[in-house]
């Protein structure tokens, strides 16, 4: 305002100089300096008006460009809910918007990683945190340390200003580094080692105190258990005696021992492992091999029980159909139930038949119902069994069948004296695969069934089953010189010293032929004790050799014959 009032005058006093003429020299000059000064004045202010109207278009730019952006930030908050940032199991805030090329999942790791870090020192002073102001940005630090970074944008992103959301932060991150830091932190590890200490101490002790228990165990059960100990007796059968029940015992202290130890390590690992944020997770993991078996196996076993039920009643109704047929197959074999035409001895042969049946059609009907049977690993494994069992069993299946087919046409039974091929002896053993016989020499000779329907089989013992008995007989030449009646004599006499053959029916001689030199004469004599024709015939020969010796008879030529003859 004065610079215009002193222009006024000025150009006052030019006017009156005009008017007066009378002005000299220096005036004139004084007055185009300061008009030349007010031009300047008045450019300064046109400058000055211009710059002021295009800062306020500025402003008005940017406040109009802020609401837009304010605008398009809360039309994208329903959708775009942020990047957490997540320190142990607690959420500590969202990061929505990018920092220098750094994008939201990048800036929270960096981050996590520095709180952890700090939380996670053994010397910390929270004091050390703060906020500091940039131009640009709000930094909260750690000593030196840029622990996150604010800008203007996630400031709008939460609706407040970035040195309030700095601050809001500051409060939040400080108090999840404290809590890190007490659970981390130099006291925390000096009280969890000696949690550790304690707790070792305390399964050394448990492991003494099991070692102990178990040696006084096994020592009651060395000494007896003061006497109680008693050996097990089933149906008369001594099924353990005293020695045999003692080791028995002693193996289960073993067990027991081993059992207990591990349920301890079980109990015992997890605590010790849990003492520590580092290993705790280890804790969960090694319950986890516990657990997780036994939480299937109970689950599946839950889903299995309807099948098991199904099996359980199948079994017991099988179960009780062969003990039924069983009773009556024993009372068969005692003679107790008597069937026309059903001989007794094939009373436990059919019952093992029917019993292979039944046997066969449960499994059947269970195998369906068994635990991953419609699994392919399953089925594989049956259809290489079943392969394996039918490549393998070619010789089995004919024994066995060969075994029911001697069983029910009865060639021998248990206790007669057989041959069967070159092989002679008393049958000691008949089942479904083989025959075993007991030679003179009491050898054991086995026989495949499958062999015996294709060689010859003399029973001796089947006429000793009616009065007569078996026939043995030997054959004698003597010369035509000998007159018949003289050699049936001395071999009757020679039979009738025998004390193994019976003297009812009595012997006979035949003459079975008449060669050119000699005649042919049978000596044949009934006897009952089939299991000792060995016996039977060295007696005979001998008698014979002694009757011939006394009459100073001596025979052409000789040789002895074993047949059987039913009659």
């Amino acid at each position: 305002m004065k610079r215009y009032v002193l222009a006024l005058w000025l150009i006052c006093l030019s006017v009156g100089v005009n008017a007066d003429r009378e002005v000299d020299s220096m005036q004139t000059a004084l007055i185009d300096s300061l008009q030349q000064e007010l031009q300047e004045m008045k450019l300064n202010e046109i400058v000055l008006q211009h710059a002021l109207d295009k800062r306020g278009e500025s402003e008005r730019a940017d406040s109009i460009a802020q609401a837009n952006m304010r605008h398009r930030i809360d039309s994208l908050r329903n959708v775009t809910p942020g990047v957490p940032l997540v320190v142990g199991e607690d959420t500590l805030l969202f990061i929505h918007a990018s920092i220098g090329g750094q994008s939201p999942e990048v800036r929270v790791s960096n981050m996590k990683y520095k709180i952890e870090q700090l939380g996670k020192s053994l010397k910390l002073t929270t004091d050390s945190i703060f906020v500091f102001e940039g131009e640009y940005f709000t930094y909260i630090m750690c000593g030196e340390i840029e622990l996150m970074r604010v800008s203007n944008l996630d400031g709008l992103w939460n609706n407040m200003d970035r040195h309030e959301l700095a601050q809001k932060n500051l409060k939040i991150i400080s108090q999840k580094i404290n809590e890190l830091h007490e659970e981390y932190g130099l006291i925390a590890k000096l009280r969890g080692f000696g949690w550790a200490i304690l707790l070792i101490i305390i399964q050394v002790l448990l492991f003494l105190l099991t070692a102990r228990f178990i040696r006084h165990l096994r020592e009651r059960i060395m000494s007896g258990l003061g006497g109680k100990l008693k050996p097990i007796i089933i149906r008369g059968y001594e099924f353990l005696n005293v020695h045999q029940s003692k080791r028995i015992l002693l193996v289960l202290t073993r067990i027991l021992q081993v059992l207990l130890v591990i349920v301890q390590l079980i109990i015992s690992l997890p605590l010790l492992f849990s003492i520590f944020p580092e290993t705790e997770k280890f804790t969960w993991k090694m319950i986890s091999y516990v657990w997780n078996p036994l939480e299937d196996m109970v689950i599946s076993f839950v889903h299995y029980f309807p099948h098991l039920v199904k099996i359980i009643v199948i079994l017991y109704v099988l179960n009780a159909l062969l003990r039924l047929i069983r009773y009556y197959a024993n009372e068969i074999t005692k003679g107790n139930i008597k069937i026309e035409g059903f001989y007794a001895d094939w009373a436990q042969p059919t019952y093992q038949v029917i019993r292979i049946f039944i046997i066969a059609f449960s499994l059947i009907v269970i195998w369906p119902l068994l635990p991953g049977s419609e699994s392919g690993i399953f089925k594989g494994v049956s259809i290489f069994v079943a392969a394996l069992f039918s490549l393998g069993s070619t010789t089995t299946i004919g024994n066995l069948i060969s075994g029911l087919i001697i069983t029910y046409m009865r060639p021998f039974l248990v206790g007669d004296f057989v041959r069967i091929g070159d092989s002679e002896g008393i049958v000691v053993e008949k089942n479904a695969f083989i025959t075993r016989l007991r030679d003179i020499k009491d050898n054991i000779i086995t026989v495949p069934n499958n062999s015996i329907l294709s060689m010859q089989t003399i029973n001796y013992s089947a006429a000793t089953r009616n009065s007569q008995g078996t026939i043995v007989h030997s054959d004698f030449t003597f010369t035509y010189k000998v007159p018949r009646q003289t050699i049936e004599k001395y071999l009757l006499e020679a039979a009738d010293r025998c004390s193994l053959l019976l003297k009812e029916p009595r012997p006979f001689v035949l003459v079975t032929m008449l060669e050119d030199f000699y005649s042919r004469y049978e000596i044949n004599g009934y006897t009952m004790e089939s299991h000792r024709l060995f016996a039977v015939y060295s007696e005979l020969h001998k008698n014979i050799l002694d009757v011939f010796r006394e009459h100073d008879l001596e025979p052409t030529s000789s040789h002895f014959v074993s047949v059987k003859e039913n009659k």
